[in-house]
């Protein structure tokens, strides 16, 4: 108060004094500038990101896209993409439907947390199929949370059909942008039809990310590894020692004994995923390609060319590494060769990784 004073009955101070007396203001405290400890604010060099989902909980979630419930593949990639990121990186979830009827269904399940992997995946296996598609009410909501935040946030949207509540989903997403919200919106269409994927494709345009057609496992699987490839480099290439870790190897083919029609063989191989104690191992015999190898165009993580495969076998553990063996016959006059899956079947069974194809009769 008594600077204003002076300020108001001496009109002629020198004002090179008053910068002076703010300068000293400033160095003595630096929180009249900015308090380091709002949570809010994101300080400059910092290199934060935000993924929230929104899920489809509702009732047609329960079919079947190929031999998949969608909301068994919703959860399974879901999970997959989640435990690919860095643990810097804040995720969380908004779904509708789950058992709750009606147009008012969206809930925020997981807000958007650090390091709180476990807890986001309990909640997500949660989910139950039930109810409408509110996807305006579901955007207005997601809207509405990350607006407080001020943190640059991807909505990834994973549903099986359009508005069914008379919402308007691209009015709700122009509304964040004229609030200035920071954000981008991928969608995830499972088996959508023409009419709903032209829909759907507008929505991502209006929310400047992307659409993906989903008709199939292979189809979900691409779609999240190039979600996972709109990280910074930086992000990326932290994931690269894990990707060069074998978690399943062939370690010796024995031919145990032969005879005109078969020869019999024992497969030794060794296994281990620090992820999940209860892991299956599945024998895939093929026939030879003589062929040039195609590239690997669906999910690297299973058999390559599964049209060439001829039998499986597999043999389950509860632990998270070991080794075992198969002992198998396979006729003599056939030129094969032979690859091993590594299968997490703790929850939803997913594929982790495959040893890479063995000559069996060479």
């Amino acid at each position: 108060m008594l600077f204003f004073q002076i300020f108001r009955y001496r009109p002629h101070i020198n004002y090179k004094y008053i910068k002076y007396i703010l300068l000293i203001f400033l160095l003595l405290d630096p929180s009249f500038i900015v308090s380091d400890t709002s949570p809010e604010l994101v300080m400059p060099g910092q290199s934060e990101s935000a993924k929230l989902f929104i899920l489809d909980a509702s009732g047609s979630m329960n079919e079947y896209l190929g031999i998949y419930q969608k909301v068994h593949l919703a959860k399974k990639y879901v999970r997959h993409f989640v435990e690919k990121l860095p643990e810097e990186t804040e995720v969380g979830f908004i779904a509708y439907g789950n058992r709750l009827p009606g147009c008012q269904s969206s809930r925020l399940y997981q807000p958007l947390e650090k390091g709180n992997r476990p807890g986001f995946q309990n909640k997500l296996f949660g989910l139950t199929p039930s109810g409408a598609t509110p996807l305006a009410e579901s955007i207005r909501i997601a809207g509405d949370y990350i607006i407080r935040r001020k943190t640059p946030t991807d909505l990834i949207l994973v549903t099986d059909g359009i508005e069914s509540c008379y919402g308007n989903p691209e009015k709700e997403l122009q509304v964040l942008q004229q609030k200035g919200v920071n954000f981008k919106m991928y969608i995830l269409g499972l088996g959508l039809k023409p009419d709903e994927k032209r829909i759907m494709q507008s929505l991502a345009k209006t929310g400047n990310g992307k659409f993906y057609n989903v008709g199939e496992d292979s189809d979900f699987f691409l779609a999240i590894e190039d979600l996972l490839k709109q990280e910074p480099l930086s992000k990326r290439t932290e994931l690269e020692p894990e990707k060069q870790k074998s978690k399943i190897r062939i370690s010796e083919i024995e031919k145990k004994q032969t005879d005109s029609e078969e020869h019999f063989y024992r497969v030794k191989f060794v296994f281990e995923n620090s992820d999940s104690d209860n892991q299956c191992v599945i024998l895939n015999l093929k026939r030879k390609n003589s062929s040039p190898p195609k590239t690997q165009n669906w999910n690297p993580q299973r058999t390559s060319e599964p049209e060439r495969v001829l039998r499986t076998e597999q043999i389950c553990f509860q632990a998270r590494k070991g080794e075992g063996e198969f002992q198998i016959s396979a006729p003599a006059h056939l030129p094969l060769n032979l690859e091993l899956e590594l299968w997490d079947t703790q929850g939803i069974p997913n594929s982790v990784d495959r040893s890479g194809e063995r000559n069996l009769t060479k």
